[in-house]
């Protein structure tokens, strides 16, 4: 995994969407992510996890091996945030409740 040091000090930054040949995962480029910080690159074993900001760039190459890469992403946050891109739809309320409806708290299969 290559991370840009430092650059969660930055905040938000301002993406386009991505083209379909650049096959990002969540479908977002960042221009010209030299300018927020040096690229680190991290290898990762087979077991190892990364803990990190999601403000923090990051990404990788292509999977070319034989064997699976599995990623899986957790945010928390309180039930008054409001999410974009319609990433509220899985959010999932594990405390208190949602008076406005904006999170979409799936049932798990089997729980109907």
């Amino acid at each position: 995994m290559r991370f840009l040091a430092g650059s969660h000090h930055f905040g938000y930054l301002t993406y386009r969407p991505s083209d379909p040949s650049e096959h990002n995962v969540l479908n977002q480029t960042i221009e010209n992510v030299e300018r927020f910080g040096e690229p680190a690159d991290v290898e990762l074993k087979a077991g190892e996890i990364s803990i990190h900001s999601d403000l923090l760039l990051h990404g990788s190459e292509a999977n070319d091996s034989d064997r699976r890469r599995c990623g899986l992403t957790l945010r928390y946050c309180a039930a008054d945030v409001r999410a974009g891109l319609g990433w509220n739809a899985k959010g999932v309320v594990v405390s208190g409740a949602d008076p406005s409806g904006h999170w979409g708290n799936p049932q798990r299969p089997g729980n109907d």
